[in-house]
């Protein structure tokens, strides 16, 4: 019983704030960790045709249906011999383009960089032919 009475002290002492052992209890509920959903990726792609006539899709779940639904896009635009020029995943994209050049961007920094990249990288005679973004 002495014991008892001696060590209950040192106990609460292990919860205390300041103490390594302060907050590192899991409760059963909780779980360890983040327990939210985990977020998923989002690809996208862009299809040229050999029209030049582009084809796109930013909510695509994997590459390969990202490439699927681009080639479709470009195709269903009226172009013919559609083939994925460039992926991407959780980014966005923009091309910028004139009579003579195309220029592309992809960034995770949003829409509005990836538009300012893909003009600054093109020339101040360029336009934006197409810019959106993939994100979960």
């Amino acid at each position: 019983m002495l014991a008892v009475v001696f060590l209950s002290p040192l106990a609460a002492l292990a919860q205390q704030a300041g103490t390594p052992q302060y907050n590192s209890v899991y409760l059963p509920a909780h779980g360890v960790g983040d327990t939210r959903a985990p977020k998923h990726s989002k690809w996208g792609a862009w299809a040229k045709g050999a029209d030049a006539n582009y084809g796109w899709t930013f909510s695509a779940r994997s590459e390969e249906e990202a490439r699927a639904l681009a080639i479709e896009d470009c195709e269903a635009r009226g172009s013919y011999d559609c083939k994925v020029a460039e992926t991407f995943f959780n980014a966005c994209a923009a091309i910028a383009a004139n009579s003579t050049r195309r220029r592309f961007q992809i960034t995770p920094e949003g829409e509005r960089a990836a538009r300012r990249e893909a003009l600054e990288d093109c020339g101040v005679d360029c336009k934006i032919v197409f810019a959106g973004c993939a994100y979960p």
